[in-house]
């Protein structure tokens, strides 16, 4: 799918990218017990990476059409959506961890430590996923007029 000729998918990335670099900053610092303030930007930032991202997946998907089924971009593109997927879901249990209601006789901090945890994951499979993204364009050519689809 493109615009104007420029693939939607690589427009749309920077999005969760940033909200979920930020959640993760704001994570971290709500498990070294900072203020309230720092639970709601990471759960405010998460929530828009996690809305994005889904906008960023189903470009890359249509633009999944554009590669070779044979060949080894298709290999890097399937590795690339199968870490960018389990991104989602850390970042999916970071926000489910934040914005639930602790049950009784579970600590809070239990909680908040947790949402850390599966964000620093996210943050570190997002730049596996963004390897393997890179590869796909730089390269493959994937998304470039020039595309080989190799």
């Amino acid at each position: 799918m493109r615009i104007f000729g420029h693939p939607v998918h690589p427009m749309l990335v920077h999005f969760p990218i940033a909200f979920w670099t930020t959640a993760t900053l704001a994570y971290g610092w709500v498990a070294f017990g900072a203020s309230e303030l720092a639970m709601t930007l990471a759960k405010l930032s998460n929530g828009a990476g996690l809305l994005l991202a889904i906008l960023a997946m189903l470009a890359g998907l249509l633009e999944l059409r554009s590669i070779d089924n044979s060949g080894d971009a298709m290999s890097v593109a399937i590795w690339h959506m199968m870490v960018m997927a389990t991104v989602w879901v850390c970042f999916l249990f970071a926000w489910l961890l934040s914005v639930s209601a602790v049950p009784a006789g579970f600590d809070p901090a239990t909680a908040r430590l947790g949402a850390a945890a599966c964000a620093v994951a996210g943050f570190v499979l997002m730049a596996v996923g963004g390897w393997l993204g890179g590869r796909l364009v730089y390269e493959f050519g994937i998304g470039s007029r020039q595309s080989t689809n190799r």
